[in-house]
């Protein structure tokens, strides 16, 4: 089975499943939400819903939580949602609702746990292997890939707060014109609440002119109670645009559905 995480608060489609949004948070008196699925795919498909706890690791990945570590919340046990599993012909969505129920005298902090949503497999998955024409003693291997994606469920109970910091600023240029230039660094997370938003890298030349955006990506995240995050982001400027003797800017600030805040800045001279 293939498990995805997902962070951003966006729409996204992997594996032929559309899931909208893909984070959700309950703050305040908020105790109710709405996952909206969409089967994309040209056959009928089942999915499988169910809660599950992950780890976020420096690097961006995720890892299943066998022993919770200090500091690690979860919101399974306080929320509840349906249905449990869907079937999905092709174009047709499915609305899952949660509804949140803290319990009395409910410590302050940020709870999370992970939505995940595991495609089955139709029985007919695999079947044209066994319309070959197979010599005697040759073996027939009938493979039916799973599929799963999951999305963050935050609870946030209290007045919580958080600061972000951009350090360790890195460029790396490319050896021959093909290949683009990556910048990497660390995004240092302080407080008890997960910090997301969107990062934007623009180039200007020391000779002046315009400014020129090489990237863009949405929905960085670095979850409570974790500390930092490696982000790797490779640059592609403009056409003509020649990456050298200049500066880089980076952005990053909180998504406009959020309040569009600026989170963090930094810059970094390009040779």
């Amino acid at each position: 089975m293939l498990v995805m995480a997902c962070s951003s608060s966006m729409a996204q489609e992997l594996g032929g499943l559309t899931i909208t949004p893909t984070r959700i948070v309950f703050e305040g008196r908020d105790r109710s939400a709405e996952v909206i699925l969409v089967n994309t795919t040209s056959i009928s498909m089942t999915y499988r819903i169910s809660f599950k706890n992950m780890r976020m690791l420096e690097n961006g990945a995720y890892e299943d939580i066998d022993t919770p570590r200090n500091g690690e919340l979860f919101a399974d046990k306080m929320i509840r949602f349906s249905p449990r599993q869907v079937v999905l012909e092709p174009g047709v969505s499915q609305t899952v609702r949660l509804l949140l129920r803290k319990p009395a005298n409910l410590a302050t902090g940020e709870y999370r746990s992970h939505l995940l949503f595991q495609g089955i497999p139709p029985e007919t998955a695999g079947q044209d292997i066994e319309n070959l024409d197979l010599e005697e003693g040759e073996l027939q291997i009938r493979i039916r890939t799973a599929f799963a994606v999951t999305i963050p469920v935050i609870a946030r109970q209290g007045e919580l707060s958080a600061t972000v910091e951009i350090s360790d600023l890195a460029l790396t240029t490319p050896k021959n014109p093909d290949e683009l230039a990556i910048l990497s660094f660390r995004l240092n997370r302080s407080g008890n609440r997960t910090v997301s938003g969107d990062i934007e890298v623009t180039f200007k030349s020391s000779q002046g002119g315009d400014e020129y955006v090489v990237n863009l990506v949405r929905g960085i995240a670095v979850l409570c109670p974790y500390p930092a995050r490696i982000v790797k982001l490779s640059l592609g400027p403009p056409e003509g645009v020649v990456m050298q003797n200049g500066s880089l800017h980076l952005v990053y600030r909180a998504s406009p559905e959020e309040g569009g805040q600026l989170l963090a800045e930094a810059d970094i001279q390009v040779p």
